[in-house]
């Protein structure tokens, strides 16, 4: 596919329009790139932090009965795959500024899993499939602490003081359905995550506003 930048006309190439009972394939699939995963932005560094899921997709697509009441895509056979520029990860956390510029990215196995979370500290959090919550330099992308979770790292983290001190906090969890749970399941089979330990973890940072130990509140 490609877009007109003066006109934003859509032009998709021959081959790759779908047609009933014929496999196509495309990256990224329709697990990624950008998911539901919230991207953030720093007022500082004026860019935005965003998760992405590097993940491409062969399909089939059967016929859908017209019929009144019904429609959407039908049955559907599908095999995910890992994207061919990122064949051992699935996961990638991108830094960019506003003229879309990538100033820097950090890949890991699994997908990274919550949404992203800046602070005016200068920090970058988000978490992964693989119970992972890091903290990343908001100008270098260097990771400067991360701890593990219970189970994979979920949701928005979110980040308040109480009497001058800051505190983090993101849940983790297990359940719900999304392509960005079901693929590292089929495409890192060697990555299990816990079937239990739901909860809401808090860490205090330090007065530097560099987290340093992790501190369960």
């Amino acid at each position: 596919m490609t877009i007109d930048k003066q006109t934003g006309k859509v032009s998709y190439g021959p081959d790759m329009v779908p047609q009933v009972d014929v496999e196509v394939e495309w990256c990224p699939s329709t697990a990624g790139f950008k998911s539901w995963r919230a991207m953030a932005y720093h007022p500082q560094a004026q860019a935005f932090y965003i998760p992405l899921s590097l993940t491409c997709e062969k399909g089939t697509f059967h016929a859908v009965e017209r019929v009144q009441g019904g429609g959407g895509t039908g049955a559907v056979k599908r095999v995910n795959t890992f994207h061919p520029k990122s064949p051992n990860q699935l996961g990638e956390f991108v830094a960019m500024s506003r003229d879309g510029r990538v100033l820097w990215k950090q890949r890991v196995r699994t997908p990274y899993n919550t949404a992203a979370l800046t602070t005016a500290g200068g920090l970058a959090f988000v978490g992964d499939w693989d119970r992972h919550f890091y903290a990343y330099d908001t100008q270098t992308g260097a990771l400067l602490w991360q701890t593990r979770t219970p189970t994979s790292a979920q949701g928005f983290p979110i980040t308040y003081s109480v009497r001058g001190r800051q505190y983090v906090a993101v849940p983790a969890g297990f359940g719900g359905g999304s392509w960005t749970s079901q693929i590292p399941i089929e495409l890192t089979p060697e990555i299990k995550r816990p079937a239990s330990g739901n909860s809401i973890l808090v860490f205090a940072l330090p007065d530097a506003g560099r987290p340093q130990t992790a501190r369960l509140r």
